[in-house]
């Protein structure tokens, strides 16, 4: 992979372009609700806690019981709480103080933590080696925090393949996802408790909500589904069972 400074010489010609076509998406798509920002569901002993972008506040979906979060509590089952942090637009260095915003009224404690974190910092440039120290920080802070047993780290959404996007944003967004990606998996290559995923997914228009952008009630079930195979009782690092 080529240097980082040498994407960003070829960005640079393209910003105000790329700028613009980021502002006309964000105009022209419909403003879908949050179903999940804040949520419990179960009164199970297990504890496991969401924290991420929109995809944990379950922007997209048309109901609470269709975010992930709740495919999260059908699969597991009577014995576990699901709790959610998630909220749109966030980065990975703001993500710990809105943990800390909203811990008061939640479990200290967790068997384990599932984050969903990396778009906004991809439609923003993020620098890998800020991403890195943030993340690894993140992490860090949320293992002392929780005591979580496993951290479940889900790849950056396919921002490259968005519908709403246009074939130049996707081209350097492909580009700017490959970059964090690759500082995501060094991450969990060296922290034995990080269970790193790429979800891989045949992406299909129905994946996607009216906005283009954000998992269709199909694209959550489909996202839960392929998260809860790695987090199994096969998995080494894991004893991830259901009720």
């Amino acid at each position: 992979m080529a240097p980082y400074w040498l994407f960003q010489l070829q960005l640079f010609p393209w910003l105000p372009y790329l700028v613009y076509q980021a502002t006309k998406v964000r105009k022209s798509s419909p403003k879908l609700p949050s179903q999940s920002s804040l949520l419990t569901l179960g009164q199970g002993e297990k504890h496991v806690l969401l924290l991420g972008e929109s995809t944990v506040a379950g922007v997209g979906a048309s109901a609470a019981a269709h975010t992930l979060a709740g495919n999260f509590a059908r699969m597991l089952g009577d014995s576990y709480q699901i709790e959610t942090i998630g909220k749109k637009g966030l980065r990975v260095k703001d993500a710990f103080s809105l943990y800390q915003l909203q811990k008061k009224s939640r479990t200290t404690t967790s068997e384990g933590v599932i984050l969903f974190l990396g778009a906004n910092d991809c439609f923003l440039l993020t620098s890998p080696q800020e991403f890195k120290q943030e993340l690894r920080s993140l992490i860090q802070q949320i293992q002392v925090e929780t005591d979580a047993n496993w951290i479940y780290l889900a790849a950056i959404p396919p921002v490259h393949l968005f519908p709403a996007f246009s074939e130049q944003m996707r081209a350097f967004l492909s580009k700017q996802r490959a970059y964090l990606q690759r500082e995501m998996e060094d991450i969990a290559a060296n922290d034995p408790k990080v269970i790193y995923h790429p979800i891989p997914m045949d992406l299909q228009p129905e994946f996607f909500s009216a906005d283009g952008v954000h998992p269709s009630d199909l694209g959550y079930q489909k996202i839960a589904e392929l998260a809860f195979e790695k987090l199994n009782p096969k998995t080494e690092k894991v004893s991830l069972s259901p009720a």
